[in-house]
């Protein structure tokens, strides 16, 4: 009975896959999510090239991003990485936000019923759905990489190894947002409650780093009573934010990027593969327990 139920499944997955990306394609937001990344992107770079023209330095083509200054070749940070990163956050923000309707907007609407009369059931539905979101978020990196291949020509800079790596990391990211954005609408059976949820996540997410980072740099000395209180509690936070936040496991890869570790990038990789699998697996669980009934 299962190894019947392997075909059908690899049917009805790429079945619903398709409709569903085609319905996110012929829709207005991945196309504003696509404006905002690239908007975004565009003004780090045009800061970054204002800085070098008030610094006097020349940038020149080559397979590695190079500047020269009062006559030296000095090695300088890869300028297309940081705007990129950007630009997948704003992509990833929107795969989350998109997946954490996806099932409680089926079942909301009462269309889940419909589907499972068919060849249909919960492993088939959250793998689709999430094999759909992967799928939208490669459309979003196709448009990125087209802008900045054109930006690379325009400007100079060049597109490094560090660029390639950004990319295959950000693929991972979006299977961790996916992932994450999934596992939120499982748990919930209306539309208006996966969206706050999916704001009050995201708000926390953003918001305990940066405490932690605010208190953090107070100096020692004037680390006091409820302030000190404080400190060890945002420390304490914000490690649990680094391992349940799928923004966090860009942070890492991004920083094993910079520092050229490529044993800690391979970790990052792992890891953000792990969190995937995990709310993948919690999402149908917590489906079959939810059922598809309104």
């Amino acid at each position: 009975m299962k190894k019947q139920q392997r075909p059908y499944r690899a049917i009805a997955i790429t079945a619903m896959a398709r409709r569903e990306l085609r319905s996110t394609l012929f829709n207005v937001g991945i196309y504003i999510a696509i404006a905002l990344g690239l908007c975004v992107a565009s003004f780090l770079l045009y800061n970054y090239v204002g800085s070098i023209q008030e610094n006097g330095v020349l940038v020149l083509p080559s397979s590695f991003t190079y500047t020269r200054y009062l006559g030296g070749t000095i090695p300088s940070p890869e300028p297309m990485q940081v705007p990129l990163k950007w630009a997948v956050y704003i992509g990833a923000i929107y795969i989350t936000l998109s997946a954490s309707m996806a099932i409680s907007r089926e079942r909301d609407q009462g269309t889940l019923e419909v589907l499972f009369y068919g060849p249909v059931d919960s492993v088939s539905f959250v793998i689709a759905k999430f094999v759909e979101q992967i799928l939208a978020f490669a459309v979003i990196l196709f448009f990125y990489v087209l802008y900045f291949v054109f930006m690379s020509r325009v400007s100079n800079f060049a597109l490094s190894m560090g660029f390639v790596k950004m990319l295959l990391l950000s693929l991972l990211l979006a299977g961790c947002m996916a992932a994450f954005g999934m596992f939120l609408s499982s748990l919930s059976r209306k539309v208006k409650t996966s969206v706050i949820l999916f704001l009050v996540f995201t708000i926390i997410f953003i918001s305990v780093p940066l405490v932690h980072s605010f208190l953090m740099a107070i100096p020692q000395d004037e680390v006091k009573g409820a302030l000190s209180i404080a400190r060890q509690t945002t420390s304490y936070l914000n490690t649990l934010v680094t391992w349940v936040s799928p923004f966090a496991y860009l942070d890492r890869g991004a920083t094993a990027i910079e520092l050229g570790s490529v044993a800690e990038f391979v970790k990052s990789l792992l890891f953000s593969l792990v969190y995937t699998i995990i709310l993948t697996i919690g999402s149908i669980g917590i489906f079959n327990r939810k059922g598809v009934r309104r």
